[in-house]
């Protein structure tokens, strides 16, 4: 057995544990209730918070690459990130969506050169919304009591997050000669500094949505959480799920959900229940990706193009 599938057979014994483990602590006939009792109303709501997320991800990811002096369509940029989103849901994962992202970033348009800046725009998009997301976090966790060591840990490390994106500017611009392929990045220039600090404002607001697109949820199955609460849960799961360590987050969303509305004492059944509405707003308001992927020629074309990518 190669390493690769040992990996994949870690991750799918993690997620379907994981799964069997909410089935049996829930009630499954009340979880079942509670989604047959929704209002399309929520679902819609919920969706139209994600979509517009969506719209301001790629407006934030077009700024990231202009810093990078990408030429940026913004339109094109949008359509991408749409993409990319259907692709971490419905691809296969040797096309993952962040790949999708950077491929079509550099060779979509007939460009050539544009490896390094092409990724760095997609890794460098993931992390401003990952600094917009613990800033959330860190007010939100203000509501509630936590452990002292814990509260500390995490005051630690958000400091020291925002203490090294401030000061990286200044150790890039000195990077070794060994670095040289990072030292093409502009990140210590004011232009990519200008669009760094307007995109963060801007992911803010996506976290808030997204947030608010689990409220939308939690009102439809009877979920009572503090909003607060619900930044709580869906951010750090959302931090968990992020590592590679199910599959696309299976399994450690539902579970975090679970486990998060136990701990602010509300209803396991109804944290289920969203989670279960929360896969099908995810799908639907992944849709629009669908369309640019057949206008790109399909599943096929972006095969051809990874291959094309990884011999380079």
């Amino acid at each position: 057995m190669s390493r690769s599938h040992f990996i994949l057979g870690l991750k799918i014994l993690l997620t379907f544990g994981l799964l069997y483990a909410v089935i049996v602590y829930v009630d499954v006939a009340q979880v079942w209730q509670r989604i047959l009792a929704v209002n399309p109303l929520w679902l819609l709501a919920s969706s139209l918070c994600l979509l517009l997320g969506y719209v301001l991800c790629g407006l934030r990811w077009a700024w990231i690459a202009q810093g990078l002096d990408i030429e940026v369509s913004r339109k094109r940029k949008i359509r991408l990130y749409f993409l990319g989103m259907f692709s971490s849901l419905f691809l296969p994962s040797t096309i993952g969506g962040d790949v999708v992202r950077g491929i079509l970033l550099a060779k979509g348009e007939g460009r050539t050169g544009l490896g390094v800046r092409a990724t760095a725009s997609v890794i460098l998009d993931r992390i401003n919304g990952m600094y917009a997301l613990v800033a959330l976090l860190t007010v939100c966790m203000l509501f509630f009591s936590w452990p002292q060591a814990w509260w500390w840990s995490w005051l630690t490390l958000v400091i020291a997050m925002w203490l090294g994106m401030l000061v990286y500017p200044w150790i890039h611009a000195r990077l070794p000669k060994k670095l040289s392929f990072l030292q093409q990045l502009p990140l210590h220039q004011s232009g990519f500094q200008r669009m760094w600090w307007r995109s963060l404002p801007v992911s803010l607001i996506f976290q808030i949505l997204i947030v608010q697109s689990h409220v939308f949820l939690g009102m439809a199955v009877g979920l009572d959480m503090h909003w607060a609460a619900f930044a709580v849960m869906v951010g750090l799961v959302a931090l968990v799920a992020t590592l590679p360590i199910s599959l696309n987050g299976f399994g450690v969303r539902e579970a975090g959900y679970v486990s998060f509305a136990v701990y602010f004492g509300a209803n396991a059944d109804a944290a289920t229940a969203m989670a279960a509405l929360w896969i099908i707003v995810l799908s639907v308001s992944a849709l629009p990706g669908a369309w640019v992927l057949w206008q790109l020629g399909g599943i096929q074309s972006l095969s051809k193009k990874s291959k094309i990518e990884s011999g380079n």
